[in-house]
C-alpha cells in the first residue's frame, strides 16, 4: 500500500494562563505531550506574554526538558493566538508542538551581519542558513528595534527564489531590550530567530488588510528618503489636507483611528493589497513636508488609507473562501497587527474566529500579536502594519 506524503504529520496546540513561566510552560508541554503520544517532537513554537519575558530563559528551559523537540522557537508578544482564542494584555503562553517525519526542520539565527554579503555570495548564503534547501515555508520572529530584514528578504529571493516567509516582529513592550526571543538554548533581546520548512508539507500563506484607502492616488513629485516634498505638484501637507477635507462623514469618523499612508508595494498599484501600510510619522506645517514610515521615491503613486474593522473583516474571509474547497488544514499559524485584536474590532476572536470558522472550527492555531507582520505580497516578502498575516499548513497532495 503506498502512503500519502505527509501521512504521519501531526500538530497540536497547548496554552496556559499561568502567571508563573517555568509552570506555564510544565502545563503546556504536558499537554501537549499527551496529545501528541510516544515519538519525537520535531518542531514546537512558543508565543508568550510581557508577564513571562523576565523569565524567557526558564520557560524555553522547562519546554525543551519535557517536550525536547528538535527545534524550539520562541518570541514574545502583547497577546497570544491559542486555538479557538485570542489572549490580549494577560498573562499567557501558546505553544504549537509536531511531529514532522518527512518535513527537514533548518533553523538559523538572524542578525543583521552578513545578509549583505549572503545577498551576492551563494556560499556566504549556505554559511547563514545552514540546512535550508528549497524550503516550503520560512517562519521569522524578530525584534522590531533592531532587525533589517531587507537583506535577509534580498538574499533569499537571489538564492532561494519563491521562500515564503511567515511571521512577526515581538510586541510585549515598546522598548528596546524588552522583548525576547529564543531558539533552542539561545536567548536574545535582539535580532531575530528563523525556521525552514522543507519536504512533505504544503503551506498557503495570505495576508489580509485591515486598512482601506481613502481619496485619489498621489502623485510624489518630491520626496527625500521617508520624507514627502510634494504630492501632485503642491506642498505635501496642504495636498493631504485637500484630501482630507473632501471625505465622507463615515471616512472622516475613521480618522480618529489614525491615517496612514499606502505605499506600493511592486510597480503602481492599483487597488486593495497592492500597498504597504506606513505610519505617518509627522508633518512639517513650515515646509509643507510629511514623514512616513518608509522610503518613498518621486514617481510613486501613493494613498491614504484609515483602519477600518469592516474592511478588516471582509478582506480576511474574502481571502479565506477558497479553504472550503479544499483538504482539511492540519494547522495554522496567525500573526496579527497589535492595532486589531479588540481595539479595532471592539470584540475578542476578532480574527482567529474567521479564521477557524473557514478552517472546520477545530484546528490547531497558535501566533502572536505584532509589531510588525511579515508575509509575502506578489512575488516578494515583506514587512506589513495592520495586517494578519496566516501560514495555513496541510500534507501535500498526493502524486
Amino acid at each position: 500500500m503506498n502512503v500519502p506524503a505527509g501521512a504521519g504529520m501531526r500538530w497540536t496546540v497547548a496554552a496556559s494562563r499561568l502567571e508563573d513561566a517555568t509552570a506555564a510552560a510544565s502545563e503546556v508541554a504536558d499537554t501537549l505531550a499527551a496529545r501528541l503520544g510516544p515519538g519525537r517532537v520535531d518542531l514546537a513554537l512558543a508565543f508568550f506574554s510581557a508577564h513571562h519575558v523576565a523569565a524567557a530563559g526558564d520557560l524555553a528551559s522547562a519546554l525543551r526538558a519535557r517536550l525536547a523537540p528538535g527545534c524550539l522557537a520562541g518570541a514574545s508578544a502583547c497577546g497570544v493566538v491559542a486555538n479557538l482564542h485570542e489572549v490580549e494584555h494577560e498573562p499567557a503562553l501558546s505553544v504549537m508542538a509536531a511531529r514532522l517525519p518527512e518535513v527537514a526542520v533548518a533553523p538559523f539565527v538572524v542578525t543583521n551581519d552578513g545578509w549583505n554579503e549572503a545577498a551576492s555570495d551563494a556560499s556566504a548564503f549556505v554559511r547563514m542558513t545552514p540546512g535550508v534547501r528549497a524550503p516550503e515555508l520560512v517562519i521569522l520572529f524578530g525584534d522590531p528595534f533592531s532587525l533589517d530584514l531587507a537583506p535577509l528578504f534580498s538574499a533569499f529571493e537571489r538564492h532561494e527564489p519563491g521562500t515564503r516567509f511567515v511571521g512577526g516582529l515581538a510586541s510585549a513592550a515598546p522598548r528596546p531590550g524588552s522583548n525576547a526571543l529564543f531558539l533552542n538554548d539561545w536567548l536574545a533581546r535582539e535580532g531575530g530567530v528563523a525556521v525552514a520548512l522543507s519536504g512533505a508539507l504544503r503551506a498557503d500563506v495570505l495576508v489580509s488588510q485591515g486598512c482601506h484607502a481613502i481619496g485619489p492616488p498621489l502623485h510624489v513629485t518630491g520626496a527625500q528618503g521617508n520624507v514627502i516634498l510634494e504630492l501632485d505638484g503642491e506642498p505635501a501637507v496642504a495636498r493631504v489636507e485637500h484630501v482630507l477635507e473632501q471625505l465622507s462623514e463615515r471616512e472622516r469618523g475613521l480618522l480618529r483611528l489614525g491615517l496612514y499612508l499606502g505605499v506600493p508595494a511592486t510597480g503602481q498599484a492599483a487597488g486593495r493589497g497592492d500597498y504597504l501600510v506606513r505610519p505617518l510619522l509627522g508633518a512639517d506645517q513650515e515646509h509643507g513636508r510629511l514623514a512616513v514610515g518608509d522610503r518613498v521615491s518621486e514617481g510613486q503613486h501613493v494613498r491614504l488609507h484609515v483602519r477600518d474593522a469592516a474592511t478588516a473583516r471582509e478582506d480576511l474571509e474574502l481571502l479565506l473562501t477558497p479553504q472550503a474547497f479544499d483538504v482539511p488544514a492540519q494547522a495554522a499559524l496567525l500573526f496579527a497587527c497589535n492595532s486589531r485584536g479588540r481595539g479595532l474590532y471592539g470584540a475578542p476572536d476578532g480574527d482567529v474566529g474567521p479564521l477557524q470558522a473557514a478552517l472546520g472550527g477545530e484546528t490547531p492555531v497558535a501566533g502572536m500579536f505584532c509589531a510588525g507582520e511579515i508575509g509575502p505580497l506578489g512575488r516578494r516578502n515583506h514587512l506589513h502594519g495592520h495586517t494578519a498575516s496566516i501560514a495555513i499548513l496541510r500534507a501535500p497532495a498526493a502524486g
